[in-house]
């Protein structure tokens, strides 16, 4: 067995109020954890391979090409599709678990969202 450190104190600053730690990652997937403070925002951006961002604490919004925010808060997840641009930023706290990986296939039992 191998344990990872992805504590608020490995973690490395992104851009103000934003920190992420690596956990696994290969060729075709990476998995982190990111934390955006209060008040903060991770920058807009194109995703790469398709993203899911699950937040397992907090509340903040998500946001993607079409510019308008959706809450967002713990216990639910955010996919963006390769090439799309997207931000999110924290209303309270937010810890997120990022998942990055080619052709991301939505769980047929997932409960979605409006």
């Amino acid at each position: 067995m191998e344990m990872i450190d992805c504590a608020a104190g490995v973690a490395r600053q992104i851009a103000p109020g934003f920190t992420g730690a690596g956990v696994v990652g290969g060729a075709d997937v990476h998995l982190g954890v990111l934390r955006v403070e209060a008040g903060a925002e991770i920058p807009r951006h194109p995703a790469g391979p398709d993203q899911a961002l699950l937040v397992v604490g907090g509340r903040g919004e998500v946001s993607g090409g079409d510019g308008a925010w959706r809450p967002i808060e713990t216990g639910q997840a955010a996919i963006w599709r390769s090439g799309k641009q997207h931000t999110t930023r924290a209303i309270e706290d937010l810890t997120l678990v990022v998942l990055e990986l080619p052709d991301l296939t939505v769980h047929p039992r997932a409960v979605r969202l409006p």
